[in-house]
């Protein structure tokens, strides 16, 4: 019927016909189909882009954290380093604060938090809703004035996004699509909570003479700095020298009296290593003042300010007092280590783990040559006995010196390092080894005639003497701490081997060396 009524107007229906029409369909439906998926390959590609942008946004905000809480210039400056060395297009905005606990449903800072988890250094009091300050009923960010001296931040705040060029889209009129904002908050340390990690921490500090009078004075500040960051009620400090101190007088840091007689080398042998006893009143106040300063009257205090150089031939020896400040937070030499820690217990967690550790610095040569005499024409063999070279042990079950006997004993010092710091890592002590000067440069076989060291890199020893991270890789020197850059990535790989390139530098990284032991970083929530 159909085709009879269309041959009324004249028209046939022929099979020619049908064929066309199928051809016109088929195009317009394969135009909308290519089109379709042409859009839907820009929607994903977009959808991975944003993805890719929030992972690159995650691991930047973890680096920047990892200089926290002491160093929030180089926090922010990590963050943006990193989020360029895999996409230098992307440039993210950066921001810290001072994360910690909400008083819950009345939505305010809890007392006490500030300063003893961070200190962001703003306008008091601290209120929600008040000068950048946002709460949740669990948390409270509080902006963190890193430019301000002495500012503590915990947090690091990345927010960012990326255009994207569309490779179909353009067609219809759309060059390219924003990934939308991407955010990641990393905090370090007690987010949120006020109890700080319990930790016993023995500094010990080169003190030689290879150490300028500035680079000596910048060592002292980094640890007086440190001190300020910490919570005596909770962390015990004591402090060790290289070389001996005296134990006694006004000053207890200072270096042993010296014979006239350079045969004599009673004075680098008398002494001790760690002449202090634990503190936990180097701060001024109680847990939860709003300021603590310096106590100048405790022990730790006045004699790290009195603490004076050493001017004798006695070497540089690191393996004598790591052994000795292993000791001595083990409790196998007299402190008053386990009253302090009686005391603590009733304010720690049922269940707490303090956490044991040794922070030393040298910018020397391990020799442990405090079996040798004295100086005269240069090491003179003739001024050590065959009862100096055999002197003491690298065992810590007994008090004894190890040594090496003869200056000239190959890499006997390195290795007694290597020995000493496995059996204290073995009983549970963290060995952080922070590097400068020499130490950064030389090798272990020292030639005391004038020729060139041999032998292992100093560096690479102390790495290896330093605590493997927590996933059990073992801590690196990457060898270029000769530079500030190079120095500045060595100190943020995570690891427990440090190094300065510069004495400001040093000054800074007994802070960041005790925020390694005390905290890992992690992702937070931001209130809002």
């Amino acid at each position: 019927m159909v085709k009879k009524s269309l041959e009324a107007f004249g028209l046939r229906w022929t099979k020619a016909k049908d064929r066309g029409a199928t051809a016109v369909v088929i195009g317009l439906t394969l135009l909308l189909v290519m089109g379709a998926a042409a859009i839907s390959f820009d929607t994903a590609n977009l959808a991975l882009q944003r993805q890719t942008l929030r992972n690159i946004t995650d691991a930047a905000a973890q680096a920047g954290a990892s200089y926290l809480p002491n160093d929030p210039a180089g926090a922010a400056s990590a963050a943006i380093a990193y989020a360029h060395k895999y996409d230098p297009s992307f440039t993210p905005t950066v921001t810290l604060w001072c994360m910690v606990g909400s008083t819950g449903a009345t939505k305010q800072v809890a007392a006490g938090h500030i300063p003893a988890t961070c200190d962001p250094k703003g306008t008091t009091p601290y209120t929600n809703g008040v000068n950048g300050v946002v709460c949740d009923e669990v948390l409270c960010a509080v902006p963190c004035n890193s430019g301000v001296s002495g500012a503590r931040c915990n947090t690091v705040k990345i927010v960012g996004n990326k255009d994207v060029p569309f490779y179909f889209a353009p067609a219809i009129g759309i060059n390219n699509g924003s990934t939308g904002s991407v955010s990641s908050v990393s905090c370090r340390g007690a987010c949120g909570t006020l109890l700080p990690n319990a930790m016993d921490i023995a500094f010990v500090a080169d003190r030689t003479t290879s150490l300028d009078s500035t680079v000596f004075s910048n060592m002292k500040t980094g640890i007086s700095d440190t001190l300020k960051s910490m919570t005596p009620e909770y962390q015990f400090v004591t402090l060790g020298t290289i070389h001996k101190s005296s134990t006694s007088g006004s000053c207890k840091t200072n270096l042993p009296a010296s014979s006239a007689n350079p045969t004599v080398n009673n004075a680098a042998r008398n002494g001790s290593w760690m002449p202090l006893d634990f503190s936990n009143n180097y701060l001024t106040g109680t847990l939860g003042s709003p300021s603590r300063s310096l106590n100048t009257t405790s022990e730790m205090v006045s004699n790290l300010n009195c603490m004076n150089q050493s001017n004798q031939p006695w070497g540089t020896h690191l393996a004598a007092p790591l052994k000795s400040a292993a000791r001595k937070l083990l409790g196998s030499d007299p402190s008053n280590l386990a009253a302090l820690s009686a005391a603590r217990a009733p304010l720690l967690p049922t269940g707490s783990v303090v956490k044991k550790a040794i922070i030393m610095e040298t910018d020397g040569v391990p020799e442990e040559s405090i079996g040798f005499n004295g100086y005269l024409n240069g090491y003179s063999s003739q001024y050590y006995t065959a009862s100096d070279r055999s002197l003491g042990s690298t065992s810590l079950g007994d008090n004894s010196d190890p040594v090496s006997g003869s200056p000239w004993n190959g890499e006997i010092g390195c290795t007694n390092l290597k020995t000493v710091a496995s059996a204290a890592k073995a009983a549970g002590i963290t060995v952080i080894m922070i590097g400068y000067g020499l130490a950064n440069t030389a090798k272990c076989n020292r030639d005391y005639n004038g020729g060139a060291y041999t032998g292992s890199n100093v560096d690479d020893v102390l790495a290896a003497a330093a605590s493997p991270m927590a996933d059990g890789t073992p801590s690196t020197a990457n060898n270029n701490c000769s530079t500030t850059a190079g120095a500045n990535a060595e100190n943020s790989d995570g690891d427990f081997y440090f190094c300065a390139a510069t004495g400001a530098q040093l000054a800074g990284i007994f802070a960041t060396a005790v925020s390694q032991i005390t905290s890992t970083t992690k992702f937070v929530k931001m209130p809002v």
